[in-house]
Formats: structure tokens, sequence, C-alpha cells
């Protein structure tokens, strides 16, 4: 047992309670607590769909996204996977990261393998952000499923230029024309043909999409993306 288990030992990323010192990244009777994406979801963003007679979800349907698929791991719509990415954005606890991106890992390789990325980028924050959070999520994200899906990651690819208004208030059109101008790639960069975009949640896509329109405008031809969580299609047919 080392002094730093002892001082700020890890926890559960479902109970946020203390977990024994050593490999145990979550409570074992946590582990069904989180709402995995199961089949049937979006063709293209992977959002959980209400029925299986559909192939995209309604904002896919209204607007394609620019990325290829995306693949994502846990419903947004969960209580514990809402407060555990609150505790990664908002209370420095970036630790409890760990299982779910380990998880999710295991369970994409074999998919994700076949994209052929030869990185992961996550999106970036703003400068004035990162300094006062001390770390990008996307990019803790991203750190962790590299190691699990054996990629690298390059979070000096894609920069945020602009500290925008917080998407969650705004429509459809005002997060588009929100995000408009906010990423770009610097002139002198590396040179991909496919990557994998990192992000924390999944709901309109527009975020997603802006970073896409960039790296595409880059010279990359082929973007992926991944998230830790996504919301819910929630349309039924009539």
């Amino acid at each position: 047992m080392s002094f730093i288990d002892l001082i700020y030992p890890k926890r559960c990323p479902v109970c946020l309670e203390a977990l024994p010192p050593g490999k145990t990244l979550i409570c074992p009777p946590c582990k069904e607590k989180i709402r995995r994406v199961t089949s049937p979801t979006c063709m293209k963003c992977g959002k959980p769909l209400m029925e299986e007679s559909f192939e995209y979800c309604g904002n896919c349907e209204k607007r394609m996204p620019l990325f290829v698929k995306g693949l994502s791991y846990a419903e947004y719509t969960s209580k514990y996977v809402r407060r555990m990415l609150s505790e990664v954005k908002y209370h420095e606890n970036p630790q409890i990261l760990d299982y779910p991106c380990l998880d999710f890992g295991d369970r994409i390789r074999d998919e994700v393998a076949l994209w052929g990325a030869e990185a992961l980028i996550p999106v970036p924050v703003h400068p004035s952000k990162l300094k006062s959070r001390g770390y990008n999520q996307a990019e803790e994200i991203a750190s962790r499923l590299g190691k699990a899906l054996s990629l690298p990651v390059d979070p000096g690819y894609l920069f945020r230029s602009e500290k925008t208004e917080a998407q969650k208030n705004l429509t459809e059109q005002e997060r588009r024309n929100n995000l408009a101008t906010a990423f770009f790639v610097p002139s002198s960069h590396k040179t991909y043909e496919s990557v994998i975009l990192v992000d924390d949640i999944y709901t309109t896509g527009s975020t997603a999409n802006a970073c896409t329109r960039v790296l595409l405008a880059s010279g990359i031809s082929r973007i992926y993306l991944l998230t830790l969580a996504i919301g819910r299609d929630n349309r039924l047919t009539l």
C-alpha cells in the first residue's frame, strides 16, 4: 500500500466511495449500474434508438454529421453517468475515468481496429478553462482510451481559439453559430489520413461537427468519433 493510496484513495466512478488499495477500479456491485449503450443505435452517431426500425436518430436525419461514424460508452440519461462526468469536469477527479475508459476500450477494440485510425485527437478546451481546471477532460479520456486501444494521442493538433457560451442553454442553430469559428489547426501540423476525435459527451453533435469540419479542412480524409456518454433518441413510430 502506497502513501498516496492512503491519503488520496481511488474512488468508484459510480458511487464515488473510496476503493480498497490495489488494482480495483470500481465497486463490483456498481458495474451493473452503468447504463451502457446497447443496440439498436444510430448508424451514424451511435445514439441509442427507441425502435429497431429506425436507422438514424432524429438529429442525424435532420443534419447528417461530417464524421464517418461514432461510438459511445454509456447513456447520459443515467444519473450515475451524469454525476461521474460532473465529478471529472468540475471537481478535479479525473481518476474515476480509469474504469469506464478501460471497459469502453475493451468493448470497441475490434471495431475501432477496422477504422485504421492513426491517432486520437481530443476536443480542446479554451486555454483559460484549461488553466482554471488544470486539465482537459476530453484529453484525459483520450489518454486512457489510447492505452486501451494501443493508439497514440495527439493533443497538439486541434486548438480552441474562442471561449464560447455554454452549449446546454442554446438552441441547435445557436450551438452551430456559437462554434462556427471556435476551433483551428495550426498551419504547421502532422499529416494524417484517418483519426478519431474524442469528447466526453455527445448530444446534438454541434461540437463534434465543428471540430470535424476543421479537421477535414486540414487534410484529414476520415474522422471517427468516440465519446464516453451520449444522449438518447426518444422518437417513437406513430
